[in-house]
Parts: structure tokens; sequence; C-alpha cells
């Protein structure tokens, strides 16, 4: 007899820059979640689905869990517990090369408050394996599994893509037999024009230091999709003066650098030329507003 097919969705958690949308980049098999070094990167729930002949597997990305500063944390912690609901699993995602973090326990007690830890599938991704010294490897083990309750571990190392087949197959077995949730062909439920402002904000992410990153939201104001080329309009928002000249630059050279990197990657996704317009806004303490936030998509 031929294997059921299985197929369902599991939430992606874990403190910020512990790899989570890199995993789910890699597993996925196309950018549906920005990446960048700096922390709380993934602002919204995103989808990716992950579809082969045998299997299908949602995996929801959350934005990393941490201590609300303003609003828009707030709202971002609010956005990863609300991905807990109707999930057949959770992939926890750690720092295996050092000891679980205030941070780590935050997620362990949301968790816990949920009623996953020791009750329902909850699958351990120990990351950052290829940089964990020896001699801690068996006492971050432990000290991880303790916290988080289960058996279903995994190290992996995404820099290097390894143990990643392993890890998969584990959340596999963990879905139930049953159809797939979306057609084969699809790999997000993102609308383009989030994507898009998505992919503008992470080059500013890239590019720019200082206090810029965290204060940058990004908006798609115009689409045109009538001529031969997509013509986008979209507003880089800020919050200060200073911030704005950073993102603009010298002569406007950095904001030309943001608009023609992201372009490309624009591209890559619609599968047509595109030409983008940018421009900076300023929107003081925009992340203090829930109307700012909601307008933006953030609640």
């Amino acid at each position: 007899m031929s294997e059921a097919y299985r197929a369902g969705a599991v939430a992606v958690v874990g403190k910020p820059n512990v790899g989570k949308s890199t995993l789910v980049n890699l597993v996925v098999g196309h950018k549906v979640s920005i990446v960048s070094d700096k922390p709380n990167t993934t602002r919204r729930r995103v989808n990716g689905i992950a579809t082969t002949p045998k299997w299908q597997v949602v995996f929801v990305d959350t934005p990393g869990l941490h201590k609300a500063h303003d609003k828009l944390s707030a709202t971002l912690n609010e956005s990863a517990r609300g991905s807990l609901v109707d999930v057949e699993a959770v992939l926890v995602m750690v720092d295996g090369s050092k000891s679980p973090t205030p941070e780590d326990n935050q997620v362990a007690e949301l968790l816990k408050a949920s009623g996953w830890l020791g009750k329902k599938e909850v699958v351990l991704c120990l990351n950052k394996m290829d940089i964990a010294a020896a001699k801690h490897v068996q006492e971050n083990f432990e000290s991880f599994s303790k916290l988080f309750q289960t058996e279903k571990v995994m190290w992996t190392s995404l820099t290097k893509k390894q143990n990643v087949d392993l890890l998969l197959s584990l959340l596999v077995e963990l879905m139930p037999e049953g159809d797939a949730l979306y057609p084969e062909d699809e790999y997000t439920e993102q609308p383009m024009r989030w994507m898009a402002a998505e992919l503008v904000r992470e080059k500013v992410l890239h590019l720019t230091r200082r206090e810029v990153p965290h204060a940058v939201a990004v908006s798609v104001d115009e689409w045109d999709e009538s001529g031969p080329t997509l013509r986008i309009s979209a507003s880089v928002i800020v919050e200060r003066d200073g911030q704005k000249a950073i993102v603009i630059g010298k002569k406007g050279a950095m904001l030309k650098e943001i608009g023609t990197q992201a372009r490309v990657d624009i591209e890559d996704l619609v599968g047509r030329k595109v030409f983008l317009e940018l421009f900076v806004k300023i929107r003081e303490d925009w992340r203090l507003n829930p109307r700012m936030l909601s307008d933006l998509g953030y609640s």
C-alpha cells in the first residue's frame, strides 16, 4: 500500500535572530520572509508552504519574542502568540551555541501558558551547531530540552544546511494524514504588494545602521500592472529627520542603492520588469500609533 499523504501547519517560534526566517525560506525554496542580522526583522505572521508529492507543511514564521518597549513590540509579541492556534506542532528555534537566555525562558513561558509544553507536539531545533563549543554541546542540549519539555530535538546549522532534511522529516511525521491545504504551486499566501514592501525594508536593514532599522517601515502607495513594466511607488517611513537623512544618503546615493537592490529581488518575485520609485517620509513615533500600525499591516 502507498504511504498516506500528510498535511498540516507548524508554528516557528523563538527569540529574535535564531534563524526562524532563514529556515522557512530554506525549506520552502523561495524567499517568503525577509532576513537580516537585526532583531525583529519579521514583523508579521508569514506563511511559507513546502509541498512534495508525499506531504505539505505550512510553516508559520513568527516575530521573535522579546521585551516590549513600544506598541509595535507589543503587537509583534501578540502576533507570535496568535500563531500557536490551529497548528499541529510548534517548532522552537534556539541558538544552540549558547545556554538558555531570559528571552528563551520567555518563549517557554508563552508555550506553557498556551498549553503546549508537555501536552502537545513541540520540536526543538538547536541551531548554529557549527559554532557551538564541543564542551558545551551536551550541557546546552540538556538545558534546552528540559526548558521546552521535549525529547524531539535536532541540531542544525542553517548556514551550512546541515540536518535540515532530518528536521523536516521529524516535523512531517507529526502532520496528520489528509489532503493538501494549498495548491501545489503556491508557496505563500502573502500579497505581492506586502512582499515587495518587505523586500525594500530588507535592503534598508542591510544597508543602514544606528537607530534606523528599528524605526523604518515601508508602504506601497501605487502598484500599476497595466503596462509591460510593473510600476511601483513606495514610501520608506522613518520617525526623525536624522533617520531620513541616513536613508537618503549623500546626494541620494543610499536611497538609490536601496532601490536598485530591492528592484532586483522584486523582479525575481513577480517574474517581470519593475520600475521602482522610492520616497522617504517622516511619521513621528509611528511605532506608538495604533492607527499607523494598522495602516502598515502590523495589527
